[in-house]
């Protein structure tokens, strides 16, 4: 038997005025007495305007990540990297994200968690208001064959 995780972006929004041409990845690793599996969800340069949530761009297909023995206690590292495209230099974020779920036992329903994970993004040379928030809902699925 087996557990698994699978790993999608539900939404992507932006909070600032330093620009509206954007890419980032979200990279996932899941633990269980060891790292069982890994990936990145890469979103290429698209338009996000200030306050608009939207689907993320070119619906990037899910990842299906090992998850180690079903009944134990999974270990979930984020990592978020935005960036603001310019046309001299880009501006980048990060930040990373910790947090445990339940792996079920097979037979079990799945379990569902959505988080967020967001990072500032500032502008240089820095001005006045010259920061924006990236955020990106996440949604992962625990379960077990």
């Amino acid at each position: 038997m087996a557990g698994k995780v699978i790993f999608s972006v539900l939404s992507e929004r932006q909070d600032g005025k330093i620009g509206d041409d954007w890419r980032y990845e979200v990279e996932v690793k899941v633990f269980n007495e060891g790292l069982k599996g890994k990936g990145t969800i890469s979103v290429p340069k698209h338009n996000l305007a200030s306050g608009q949530t939207m689907d993320p761009h070119g619906a990037p297909a899910p990842l299906e990540l090992e998850a180690g023995e079903p009944g134990s206690e999974l270990k979930i590292w984020m990592r978020l990297v935005a960036t603001e495209v310019d046309l001299f230099r880009n501006d980048t974020g990060e930040s990373e994200l910790n947090f445990t779920m339940a792996c079920p036992l097979a037979g079990d329903a799945p379990l569902v968690m959505e988080k967020e994970i967001s990072c500032g993004v500032t502008e240089k040379p820095v001005v006045a208001d010259s920061t924006s928030i990236f955020r990106v809902q996440v949604r992962l699925e625990a379960s077990a064959s």
